[in-house]
Protein backbone atom coordinates (compact mmCIF):
# COMPACT_ATOMS: atom_id res chain seq x y z
CA UNK A 1 0.00 0.00 0.00
CA UNK A 2 1.30 3.36 -0.75
CA UNK A 3 0.62 6.67 1.43
CA UNK A 4 0.76 9.90 0.21
CA UNK A 5 1.17 12.48 3.14
CA UNK A 6 1.38 16.42 2.34
CA UNK A 7 2.71 19.53 4.46
CA UNK A 8 3.90 22.80 3.67
CA UNK A 9 5.90 25.23 5.88
CA UNK A 10 8.04 28.24 5.88
CA UNK A 11 11.19 28.18 7.62
CA UNK A 12 10.20 29.54 10.82
CA UNK A 13 8.59 26.06 11.42
CA UNK A 14 10.26 23.42 9.96
CA UNK A 15 11.36 22.08 13.29
CA UNK A 16 7.45 21.71 13.96
CA UNK A 17 7.34 20.13 10.14
CA UNK A 18 9.79 17.99 11.00
CA UNK A 19 9.01 16.64 14.56
CA UNK A 20 5.37 16.23 12.89
CA UNK A 21 6.76 13.90 9.79
CA UNK A 22 8.82 11.75 12.05
CA UNK A 23 5.65 10.67 14.60
CA UNK A 24 3.74 9.52 11.12
CA UNK A 25 7.01 7.85 10.69
CA UNK A 26 7.07 6.17 13.36
CA UNK A 27 3.62 5.55 14.29
CA UNK A 28 3.20 4.15 10.83
CA UNK A 29 5.67 1.01 10.17
CA UNK A 30 3.00 -0.95 8.70
CA UNK A 31 3.21 0.93 5.25
CA UNK A 32 5.62 -0.25 3.23
CA UNK A 33 5.51 2.33 0.93
CA UNK A 34 5.68 6.17 2.45
CA UNK A 35 6.13 9.24 0.64
CA UNK A 36 5.89 12.56 1.88
CA UNK A 37 5.24 15.50 -0.07
CA UNK A 38 6.82 18.76 1.77
CA UNK A 39 5.41 21.90 0.09
CA UNK A 40 8.70 24.77 0.89
CA UNK A 41 7.32 28.34 1.00
CA UNK A 42 10.78 29.97 1.69
CA UNK A 43 12.51 26.60 3.52
CA UNK A 44 16.40 27.04 3.16
CA UNK A 45 18.31 24.84 0.99
CA UNK A 46 20.14 23.36 3.96
CA UNK A 47 17.12 22.72 5.90
CA UNK A 48 15.28 21.03 2.92
CA UNK A 49 18.63 18.50 2.94
CA UNK A 50 17.91 17.91 6.29
CA UNK A 51 14.51 17.28 5.78
CA UNK A 52 15.00 14.77 2.97
CA UNK A 53 17.79 12.61 4.81
CA UNK A 54 15.91 12.18 7.65
CA UNK A 55 12.56 10.84 6.34
CA UNK A 56 14.92 9.27 3.53
CA UNK A 57 16.96 7.46 6.76
CA UNK A 58 13.91 5.94 8.00
CA UNK A 59 12.94 4.50 4.35
CA UNK A 60 10.74 6.69 3.57
CA UNK A 61 10.08 9.20 0.16
CA UNK A 62 10.48 12.70 0.13
CA UNK A 63 9.51 15.00 -2.60
CA UNK A 64 10.09 18.78 -1.86
CA UNK A 65 8.22 21.43 -3.88
CA UNK A 66 9.24 25.09 -4.12
CA UNK A 67 5.81 26.95 -4.05
CA UNK A 68 7.52 30.01 -5.19
CA UNK A 69 8.39 28.65 -8.68
CA UNK A 70 5.01 27.85 -9.08
CA UNK A 71 3.70 30.72 -10.90
CA UNK A 72 2.85 28.96 -14.15
CA UNK A 73 -0.45 27.88 -12.32
CA UNK A 74 -0.59 29.82 -8.95
CA UNK A 75 -2.88 33.06 -9.20
CA UNK A 76 -0.01 35.99 -8.61
CA UNK A 77 -2.24 37.50 -6.61
CA UNK A 78 -1.47 34.61 -3.98
CA UNK A 79 2.13 35.37 -4.20
CA UNK A 80 1.09 39.03 -2.19
CA UNK A 81 -0.14 37.64 0.31
CA UNK A 82 1.93 37.73 3.48
CA UNK A 83 1.15 33.76 4.60
CA UNK A 84 0.85 32.23 1.09
CA UNK A 85 1.83 28.87 2.66
CA UNK A 86 -1.32 28.74 4.50
CA UNK A 87 -3.05 28.46 0.53
CA UNK A 88 -0.56 26.00 -0.46
CA UNK A 89 -2.55 23.30 -0.02
CA UNK A 90 -5.02 24.32 -2.34
CA UNK A 91 -2.78 23.93 -5.14
CA UNK A 92 -1.88 19.88 -4.17
CA UNK A 93 -4.05 19.11 -7.39
CA UNK A 94 -1.74 20.91 -9.67
CA UNK A 95 1.70 20.24 -7.96
CA UNK A 96 1.57 16.82 -7.30
CA UNK A 97 2.01 14.25 -10.14
CA UNK A 98 -0.90 13.14 -11.68
CA UNK A 99 -1.05 9.34 -10.75
CA UNK A 100 -1.48 10.63 -7.10
CA UNK A 101 -5.19 10.80 -6.60
CA UNK A 102 -5.67 11.56 -3.06
CA UNK A 103 -3.47 12.76 -0.23
CA UNK A 104 -3.65 13.20 3.29
CA UNK A 105 -2.66 17.04 4.09
CA UNK A 106 -1.03 17.42 7.93
CA UNK A 107 -0.56 21.01 9.28
CA UNK A 108 3.07 21.22 10.75
CA UNK A 109 1.68 21.77 14.37
CA UNK A 110 0.62 18.51 15.03
CA UNK A 111 1.87 14.77 16.08
CA UNK A 112 0.47 11.81 14.72
CA UNK A 113 0.14 9.18 16.83
CA UNK A 114 -1.32 5.89 15.15
CA UNK A 115 -1.80 4.45 11.74
CA UNK A 116 -2.96 5.64 8.26
CA UNK A 117 -4.21 2.63 7.30
CA UNK A 118 -8.11 2.82 7.91
CA UNK A 119 -7.98 6.56 6.70
CA UNK A 120 -6.18 5.83 3.73
CA UNK A 121 -8.97 3.21 2.85
CA UNK A 122 -12.17 5.58 2.97
CA UNK A 123 -13.70 5.56 -0.23
CA UNK A 124 -13.96 9.48 -0.80
CA UNK A 125 -15.99 8.66 -4.09
CA UNK A 126 -17.88 12.34 -5.29
CA UNK A 127 -16.61 13.91 -1.74
CA UNK A 128 -13.86 16.42 -2.16
CA UNK A 129 -12.27 16.23 1.40
CA UNK A 130 -12.72 13.63 4.21
CA UNK A 131 -12.46 15.78 7.68
CA UNK A 132 -13.07 16.55 11.54
CA UNK A 133 -15.95 19.11 12.21
CA UNK A 134 -14.45 21.86 13.68
CA UNK A 135 -15.56 24.21 16.75
CA UNK A 136 -16.21 27.76 15.31
CA UNK A 137 -18.34 30.50 16.62
CA UNK A 138 -20.94 31.89 13.95
CA UNK A 139 -18.97 34.91 12.99
CA UNK A 140 -16.52 32.35 11.27
CA UNK A 141 -20.19 30.88 9.09
CA UNK A 142 -21.61 34.24 8.73
CA UNK A 143 -18.28 35.67 7.58
CA UNK A 144 -18.26 33.23 4.70
CA UNK A 145 -22.24 32.84 3.89
CA UNK A 146 -22.33 29.08 5.14
CA UNK A 147 -25.77 28.12 6.50
CA UNK A 148 -25.42 28.42 10.47
CA UNK A 149 -27.06 24.84 10.37
CA UNK A 150 -24.25 23.29 8.35
CA UNK A 151 -20.72 21.84 9.56
CA UNK A 152 -17.75 23.37 9.31
CA UNK A 153 -14.22 21.92 9.12
CA UNK A 154 -11.03 21.99 10.49
CA UNK A 155 -8.60 21.62 7.30
CA UNK A 156 -5.67 20.61 9.76
CA UNK A 157 -5.57 17.02 8.96
CA UNK A 158 -7.40 16.62 5.39
CA UNK A 159 -7.90 13.47 3.35
CA UNK A 160 -7.53 15.01 -0.23
CA UNK A 161 -9.32 13.62 -3.67
CA UNK A 162 -7.20 15.22 -6.00
CA UNK A 163 -8.83 12.93 -9.03
CA UNK A 164 -11.76 14.86 -8.23
CA UNK A 165 -10.16 18.53 -7.85
CA UNK A 166 -8.80 18.15 -11.02
CA UNK A 167 -11.58 16.63 -13.10
CA UNK A 168 -13.68 19.73 -12.14
CA UNK A 169 -10.68 22.12 -12.41
CA UNK A 170 -11.50 23.42 -8.65
CA UNK A 171 -8.86 25.44 -8.73
CA UNK A 172 -10.54 28.02 -10.48
CA UNK A 173 -13.65 28.19 -8.35
CA UNK A 174 -10.99 28.48 -5.45
CA UNK A 175 -8.65 31.44 -6.97
CA UNK A 176 -12.12 33.21 -7.59
CA UNK A 177 -13.32 33.05 -3.79
CA UNK A 178 -9.67 33.83 -2.74
CA UNK A 179 -9.59 37.17 -4.56
CA UNK A 180 -13.43 38.10 -3.09
CA UNK A 181 -11.97 37.34 0.00
CA UNK A 182 -9.04 39.09 0.02
CA UNK A 183 -11.34 41.86 -0.47
CA UNK A 184 -13.65 41.48 1.84
CA UNK A 185 -10.80 41.40 4.29
CA UNK A 186 -12.42 38.17 5.90
CA UNK A 187 -10.18 37.38 9.02
CA UNK A 188 -11.80 33.61 10.03
CA UNK A 189 -9.55 30.81 8.80
CA UNK A 190 -7.33 31.63 5.61
CA UNK A 191 -7.27 28.79 3.30
CA UNK A 192 -9.63 26.96 5.78
CA UNK A 193 -12.42 29.77 5.29
CA UNK A 194 -11.94 29.00 1.85
CA UNK A 195 -11.65 25.31 1.90
CA UNK A 196 -15.54 25.53 3.80
CA UNK A 197 -17.19 27.87 2.17
CA UNK A 198 -16.84 26.47 -1.49
CA UNK A 199 -16.66 22.81 -0.24
CA UNK A 200 -19.05 22.37 3.08
CA UNK A 201 -21.72 19.68 1.11
CA UNK A 202 -18.34 17.91 -0.32
CA UNK A 203 -16.94 16.90 3.32
CA UNK A 204 -17.02 13.05 4.43
CA UNK A 205 -17.01 13.84 8.49
CA UNK A 206 -14.31 11.55 10.39
CA UNK A 207 -14.37 10.56 14.02
CA UNK A 208 -12.66 13.04 16.14
CA UNK A 209 -9.67 10.76 16.77
CA UNK A 210 -8.60 12.12 13.17
CA UNK A 211 -8.14 15.63 14.08
CA UNK A 212 -7.85 15.89 18.40
CA UNK A 213 -7.64 19.52 19.11
CA UNK A 214 -6.39 20.89 22.59
CA UNK A 215 -9.95 21.64 23.31
CA UNK A 216 -10.89 18.24 23.63
CA UNK A 217 -8.33 17.49 26.51
CA UNK A 218 -9.76 20.41 28.41
CA UNK A 219 -13.80 20.60 27.80
CA UNK A 220 -16.69 18.40 27.83
CA UNK A 221 -18.66 18.16 24.46
CA UNK A 222 -21.56 19.87 26.20
CA UNK A 223 -19.13 22.51 27.14
CA UNK A 224 -17.78 23.01 24.14
CA UNK A 225 -21.24 23.66 22.59
CA UNK A 226 -21.99 26.09 24.77
CA UNK A 227 -18.80 27.90 24.79
CA UNK A 228 -18.66 27.47 20.96
CA UNK A 229 -22.17 28.29 20.41
CA UNK A 230 -22.81 25.09 18.16
CA UNK A 231 -26.08 23.29 17.76
CA UNK A 232 -24.80 19.96 18.49
CA UNK A 233 -21.09 18.44 18.65
CA UNK A 234 -18.98 14.88 18.80
CA UNK A 235 -20.57 12.97 22.12
CA UNK A 236 -18.62 12.90 25.27
CA UNK A 237 -17.30 9.00 24.40
CA UNK A 238 -16.46 10.11 20.83
CA UNK A 239 -14.16 12.67 22.41
CA UNK A 240 -12.74 10.71 25.32
CA UNK A 241 -11.83 8.12 22.17
CA UNK A 242 -10.11 10.56 20.54
CA UNK A 243 -8.58 11.47 24.02
CA UNK A 244 -7.30 8.29 24.73
CA UNK A 245 -6.60 7.01 20.62
CA UNK A 246 -5.75 9.66 18.95
CA UNK A 247 -4.82 9.49 14.96
CA UNK A 248 -3.77 13.02 14.76
CA UNK A 249 -3.00 15.24 17.48
CA UNK A 250 -3.55 18.95 16.53
CA UNK A 251 -1.19 21.23 18.93
CA UNK A 252 -4.07 24.26 18.45
CA UNK A 253 -4.03 27.26 20.66
CA UNK A 254 -6.67 27.15 23.55
CA UNK A 255 -6.29 28.22 27.12
CA UNK A 256 -2.97 26.35 27.13
CA UNK A 257 -0.18 26.72 25.69
CA UNK A 258 1.46 24.71 22.88
CA UNK A 259 4.02 21.90 23.85
CA UNK A 260 7.21 23.99 22.29
CA UNK A 261 6.37 26.87 24.83
CA UNK A 262 8.05 27.01 28.23
CA UNK A 263 6.02 25.41 30.65
CA UNK A 264 3.34 24.29 28.24
CA UNK A 265 0.53 22.28 30.31
CA UNK A 266 -0.23 20.52 27.44
CA UNK A 267 -0.79 17.19 28.52
CA UNK A 268 1.22 15.95 25.25
CA UNK A 269 3.92 18.00 25.99
CA UNK A 270 6.66 15.54 26.92
CA UNK A 271 5.78 12.95 24.52
CA UNK A 272 6.31 16.15 21.62
CA UNK A 273 9.75 16.90 22.86
CA UNK A 274 10.78 12.93 22.51
CA UNK A 275 9.41 13.52 19.15
CA UNK A 276 11.46 16.58 18.39
CA UNK A 277 14.58 14.78 19.94
CA UNK A 278 14.76 12.84 16.96
CA UNK A 279 15.04 15.44 14.62
CA UNK A 280 17.79 17.42 13.01
CA UNK A 281 16.14 19.97 15.31
CA UNK A 282 16.38 18.52 18.92
CA UNK A 283 18.51 21.45 20.00
CA UNK A 284 15.63 23.65 19.36
CA UNK A 285 15.28 26.30 21.70
CA UNK A 286 11.41 26.61 23.86
CA UNK A 287 9.35 29.87 22.60
CA UNK A 288 8.51 32.37 25.54
CA UNK A 289 4.76 32.74 26.05
CA UNK A 290 3.88 35.67 24.00
CA UNK A 291 0.38 35.63 24.20
CA UNK A 292 -1.60 39.24 25.03
CA UNK A 293 -2.04 39.73 28.86
CA UNK A 294 -6.08 39.77 27.82
CA UNK A 295 -5.54 36.47 26.82
CA UNK A 296 -3.60 34.71 29.76
CA UNK A 297 -5.92 36.31 32.20
CA UNK A 298 -8.53 33.91 30.52
CA UNK A 299 -6.45 31.47 30.32
CA UNK A 300 -5.95 31.89 33.99
CA UNK A 301 -9.86 31.97 34.61
CA UNK A 302 -10.60 28.68 32.63
CA UNK A 303 -8.02 27.44 35.51
CA UNK A 304 -9.39 28.09 38.48
CA UNK A 305 -13.28 28.77 37.59
CA UNK A 306 -15.91 26.31 37.22
CA UNK A 307 -17.22 26.24 34.10
CA UNK A 308 -20.59 27.80 34.25
CA UNK A 309 -18.96 30.37 36.06
CA UNK A 310 -15.89 30.80 33.91
CA UNK A 311 -18.40 31.02 31.03
CA UNK A 312 -20.58 34.02 32.37
CA UNK A 313 -17.09 35.99 33.43
CA UNK A 314 -16.18 35.23 29.64
CA UNK A 315 -19.93 37.06 28.75
CA UNK A 316 -19.12 39.74 31.12
CA UNK A 317 -15.68 40.17 29.53
CA UNK A 318 -16.60 40.53 25.64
Amino acid sequence: MEIHVALSSDENYVPFLATAVISVIENNSDLVNLTFHIISVGITHSSQIKIQEMINSHNAKCVIYDFNKSKEFVAEFLFEIPEINKYARLYLSKLLPEAVEKVIYLDCDALVLGSFKELWEVKLDDYFFAGVVDIITVNHKTSIDIPLDCQYFNSGMLLMNLRKFRDENSIIKVENFVKTYIKREVKYGNDQAVINALFYKDFYPLHPKYNCITPFYLMKSEELVKLYGLKEYYSNEELQEAIENPIFVHLTPSFITRPWVKGSKHPLTNKYLMYLEKTPWKDFKLMKDKRKMKIKVVAYLFRVLPFNIFYSTLKILK
